[in-house]
């Protein structure tokens, strides 16, 4: 488990700082489709020039196509574009604690499918999960507006499409394909699809459009996703979709950090207790997840 414990690690710690990247581009004026756009083509090259440079390129028949869809869609289209449209409503801290929500929905989402058993640790940290979320929204100076509120409502999509991704990656896992070539093929497929919707809403924006900090926030946002993707395929991979959902324990912290380094965010006692209480909702779906890999492993022995 060191392997994919340090990639988690790795990939946590970068998509952390996406919230704050993703405010950077709302900031410069840059439109949240362009913005995706342009991160994803860039994160294409870079991903398919590195598997050209291993001989190993991504396959584009129907079982890896099918993949790269599932994936483009549900994991970095949905929830980019829906971060990005609530960037500069909801502060980054805030968004970063709707992160730490996948790991329970995820859970939930895996049980309703048949694919995990009912654990009541687990059980008890999505019940924790989205109370800390409700003393975020409901009480009032918990939000720099009232009107925030509705915006976390809207950002709540993000577990629900992370977590669809999370489950039909492994299930729709394809054999012998390298990291680099799933990572590559998910982003050429997701930057395609971009570029349609880029060109039907916004038309043709380059990356410049916006200025030096358009175009920073771009590479920074291109950087984090091609970490996040390459651990993701591979600890998918090794060990499941269960434990990648873990990563939201350190993509938290790395958010919270992040924010309060560019931003300065000071979040109130209301935050501070929903960080405290999805800090329990965590360590209880952690227990619950180490439950699992052990019966997991104990089948597994079994069989053989």
């Amino acid at each position: 488990m060191m392997l994919p414990t340090v990639l988690l690690l790795c990939s946590g710690i970068s998509y952390g700082s996406m919230f704050s990247a993703n405010k950077k581009a709302v900031e410069a004026g840059l439109p949240v489709f362009a913005y995706a756009f342009w991160q994803a083509l860039f994160a294409a090259v870079i991903l398919l020039g590195a598997s050209l440079a291993v001989g190993r390129p991504p396959r584009f028949d129907w079982p890896n196509l099918k993949l790269f869809i599932l994936v483009a869609l549900t994991g970095l289209v949905g929830s980019l574009l829906v971060f990005a449209s609530v960037a500069d409503k909801v502060p980054p801290s805030v968004l970063t604690l709707i992160v730490a929500l996948i790991p329970a929905v995820t859970y939930l989402m895996s049980y309703l499918l048949r694919m995990e058993r009912l654990r009541w640790l687990s059980v008890a940290g999505v019940t924790l999960g989205f109370g800390g979320i409700l003393l975020v929204v409901l009480p009032g100076g918990s939000l720099p507006e009232p009107e925030a509120a509705l915006w976390v409502v809207f950002a709540l999509l993000v577990p629900v499409v992370a977590s669809i991704n999370n489950v039909f990656a492994e299930r729709f896992a394809v054999p012998n394909v390298s990291t680099l070539a799933l990572a590559g093929g998910m982003m050429t497929v997701a930057s395609v699809f971009l570029f349609a919707v880029m060109l039907a809403r916004d038309g043709l924006v380059l990356v410049t459009d916006a200025g030096e900090g358009g175009y920073l926030a771009v590479l920074w946002a291109t950087a984090a996703q091609s970490i996040t993707y390459v651990c993701f395929f591979e600890i998918v991979r090794r060990t499941g979709a269960l434990f990648f959902a873990l990563i939201n324990y350190v993509v938290v912290a790395a958010g919270l950090f992040w924010a309060n380094l560019l931003y300065g965010d000071r979040l109130s006692p209301w935050v501070w207790g929903a960080v405290a209480v999805i800090v329990i909702s965590l360590v209880l779906m952690n227990a619950g997840t180490a439950r699992a890999v052990r019966d997991r492993q104990a089948r597994a022995s079994l069989g053989s």
